[in-house]
């Protein structure tokens, strides 16, 4: 079974462009660019792996953490894809949260791709 992401993104050109470069490497791609949809999607996706981006309407990035920490037995690893500048300074929190590294926008898709496979493994669960 294909490993799960949950892409989060309140750009849709930004979360199109991470599902499909996601899906054509074989993982399971969910996406959602409401952030008000985004815990019902974790709760009903499950995902392996989540990449949020951090500014985003209603409720952003860290709130999402927030939800995700309450809502969940195990913590989710999480890619933060961000052009919030002020990221590297919160780093420690994110850490804490379950964000396994900060990537910012404009990113280099190839790199992207590769850290999640560094992260969760192939798509089918063979290891990177």
């Amino acid at each position: 079974m294909a490993k799960k992401i949950l892409i989060m993104d309140d750009d849709p050109t930004i979360a199109d462009l991470l599902t499909e470069a996601l899906a054509d490497e074989g993982y399971e791609t969910f996406m959602t660019t409401q952030s008000l949809r985004f815990y019902d999607a974790v709760m009903e996706h499950k995902p392996d792996l989540v990449l949020l981006d951090i500014m985003m309407p209603y409720l952003d990035g860290r709130d999402e953490l927030r939800l995700m920490q309450m809502g969940l037995d195990h913590k989710i690893p999480v890619i933060v894809v961000t052009a919030f500048p002020g990221a590297a300074s919160e780093a420690e929190e994110f850490r804490e949260a379950g964000v396994v590294e900060i990537v910012f926008k404009p990113f280099d898709l190839e790199k992207l791709v590769a850290l999640v496979k560094k992260t969760i493994g192939e798509p089918g669960g063979r290891s990177a």
